[in-house]
């Protein structure tokens, strides 16, 4: 059945742009440090990177006008709670608006491209690219769900949903320990200095783990099965 251009995003339509979406998340990844413990020009001058990465998204899905509504939709939404948490880092609102609007965002992505590695015929480099971005995307989904837990956890209970040792038990949790958090329980490292103490905490990291595991399987399998069936067909030709 062929999917319409007005509902699904073809599967040639991400070819070349890929590359810019991983490229971006790439650096989000790595520079989010230099964040922690910075006034507020920081802040918002790394929020650039998402901005980029908001218009890296939309170019990747501009030819479906359904998916391109809904990404515009929670890019805005992504980039005013992002400013407004930059503005008043102490209030838990703008917290979980923050937290609540990166979560929403990487997840709408995610499904966008598993939907071209899943609908696409021939194994590419955007291929590749389609699949690294999504698992450093499902870690940056845990990002908001974890934080959002901790801020409705502590509004609820006076208490937080995750413990870092390096900090005290009454503190707030940075969000840049909560990225370092995801990325470990992703790949299933746990090294145990950041731990979910309530059971909802505790749910979520072992969904997340449970994910990464699986993904790797599931998208190992798929990339496998694309290129035996570019390999028969090259064979056929020949013939």
């Amino acid at each position: 059945m062929r999917l319409s251009s007005t509902t699904e995003p073809r599967p040639h339509i991400m070819h070349g742009r890929v590359i810019y979406l991983l490229a971006i998340i790439a650096l989000i990844q790595t520079f989010y440090p230099i964040t922690e413990n910075a006034p507020s020009w920081v802040l918002i001058g790394f929020q650039f990177l998402y901005l980029l990465q908001i218009v890296a998204g939309i170019l990747v899905v501009r030819d479906s006008p359904r998916s391109l509504a809904y990404l515009i939709g929670l890019g805005i939404l992504w980039a005013v709670a992002a400013v407004a948490y930059a503005l008043n880092q102490t209030s838990l609102l703008a917290q979980l608006g923050a937290y609540a609007a990166i979560a929403l965002y990487q997840a709408m992505v995610i499904g966008v491209l598993l939907r071209f590695i899943f609908t696409t015929r021939r194994i590419d480099l955007d291929v590749i690219y389609a699949a690294c971005a999504i698992y450093l995307l499902v870690g940056a989904v845990f990002v908001g769900i974890f934080g959002s837990l901790d801020v409705l956890t502590l509004q609820a209970t006076g208490a937080h949903a995750f413990r870092d040792s390096l900090l005290p038990p009454d503190a707030v949790l940075p969000w840049q320990h909560l990225v370092y958090y995801s990325y470990i329980t992703l790949t299933t490292v746990g090294y145990g200095d950041v731990l979910p103490v309530t059971l909802w905490a505790r749910a979520f990291a072992t969904l997340e783990a449970t994910i990464g595991v699986l993904y790797l399987t599931v998208i190992v399998a798929r990339l496998v099965g694309l290129y035996a069936s570019k390999e028969v067909e090259e064979e056929l030709r020949q013939e």
